[in-house]
């Protein structure tokens, strides 16, 4: 996180949007899921002004989510590949298309989730990887985790330690089809 953010940097959800958070990141990334690679494709794709892009891409290779190789040494030329972080961002970009697909599209989705063997539109849930059960509020909270520093855990409830076997006891078994039916890493 920058040093002048105001913002608890124990918090990941701060943490990652000081990384991906402007928006040119984040089409620039779904532009990288698309193929695009380099400076020019992705210029034309966005119409993103070449200075505000290049510092864009500057701030996503030192982040981490893409890595600058070159592709021709005379002229030099660099491509922006992504990176394992990059791609791991993906699902991430799902849940935000489908999430606005839900509540601003009023006319219904431009662009949308398919399943690449059928066609049929798929729709993103998450799930937890242990049981495979949606995670929904409130069976599902956000509590301090072990790093947690006395601000956090004042700010975030903690979890007590006799609490997750009680709760793995009393859990309801899900619903097969639910399961089944549920992504458990979605192919690229």
């Amino acid at each position: 996180m920058h040093d002048s953010s105001p913002i608890n940097p124990q918090c990941p959800i701060a943490r990652s949007l000081d990384r991906v958070g402007e928006w040119w990141s984040m089409l620039i990334l779904r532009e990288a899921f698309l193929g695009a690679s380099r400076f020019d494709q992705f210029q034309k794709n966005l119409g993103i002004a070449p200075n505000m892009l290049t510092r864009r891409l500057q701030t996503l290779v030192a982040n981490g989510l893409l890595e600058k190789r070159p592709y021709s040494t005379r002229p030099l030329r660099h491509e922006y590949v992504l990176t394992a972080a990059g791609q791991d961002f993906r699902p991430v970009l799902w849940t935000i298309m489908a999430w606005g697909n839900q509540h601003f599209a009023p006319e219904g989705p431009a662009i949308q989730l398919v399943d690449s063997a059928t066609g049929a539109p798929a729709e993103p849930m998450l799930v937890d990887r242990h049981t495979g059960r949606p995670l929904t509020y409130p069976a599902f909270r956000v509590v301090a985790g072990p790093a947690a520093d006395a601000r956090t855990k004042a700010r975030y409830p903690t979890w007590p330690a006799t609490a997750p076997a009680t709760a793995a006891a009393t859990a309801p078994t899900p619903n097969p089809t639910e399961s089944a039916a549920a992504p458990t890493g979605a192919a690229a």
